[in-house]
């Protein structure tokens, strides 16, 4: 990554999160990151897909664990009850963790300003992440469940997103209640109890780090 696309993503991920996708404009960025207006333009092609990018970086979307990935390290892990259990405790708590446990401020800020006012670049997200990603937890389901009907393995495959999304939305009347601190034991809990309630569906052992 070259030096000005790199101080425009930073300059870009700070503002987005502090400002949101319309109140943030190009020239904005620009002066910000003290380059040329054209440099935008040079290594994004728009406003869109540097918010594009800084999203991508706000969701840890580069580098998806997938039960090949799983698969390739143990050949045999789907061969009995515990591996089952195991590879659906990894895959959940990867996408968890890379879409919605994000411990940083602007992160966590840019994916709630997306939650509440999604932009003009959330469909994009959603054709070109989420929708393979779903994919790949609806293939994964069915390698565990064969005879399982579609509307089930969607139920199952999105369980992750709309425990996350609603707990997501809820944070700030939930921070005023219970405290800060509270939120952060909560973040963990929502990803175990999720995780398990995953692997109960399918009458899994429930592996000990989630007991």
């Amino acid at each position: 990554m070259t030096d000005t696309r790199k101080t425009l993503l930073d300059v870009a991920c700070r503002l987005f999160a502090e400002h949101g996708f319309d109140k943030v404009s190009t020239r904005m960025i620009a002066q910000e990151a003290n380059v040329n207006l054209g440099s935008i333009h040079y290594h994004f092609g728009s406003k869109e897909g540097l918010y594009f990018e800084a999203f991508l970086i706000a969701t840890n979307s580069d580098s998806p664990l997938t039960i090949e990935k799983l698969l390739a390290v143990d050949p045999k892990l789907l061969t009995t009850p515990e591996g089952k259990a195991y590879a659906i405790h990894r895959l959940t708590y990867d996408y968890y963790n890379r879409h919605f446990n994000v411990p940083e401020k602007w992160k966590r800020q840019l994916i709630l300003r997306e939650l509440y006012n999604p932009s003009p670049v959330y469909q994009k997200y959603v054709d070109e992440i989420l929708k393979i990603e779903s994919q790949r937890m609806i293939d994964f389901y069915f390698m565990l469940a064969p005879n399982a009907s579609l509307v089930d393995a969607f139920v199952w495959a999105h369980y992750p997103d709309t425990q996350a999304i609603y707990y997501l939305k809820a944070e700030a009347p939930i921070a005023e209640n219970r405290g800060k601190d509270f939120i952060k034991k909560l973040d963990r809990n929502i990803m175990k109890f999720t995780t398990r309630m995953m692997i109960m569906s399918l009458d899994l052992p429930i592996p000990d780090l989630l007991k």
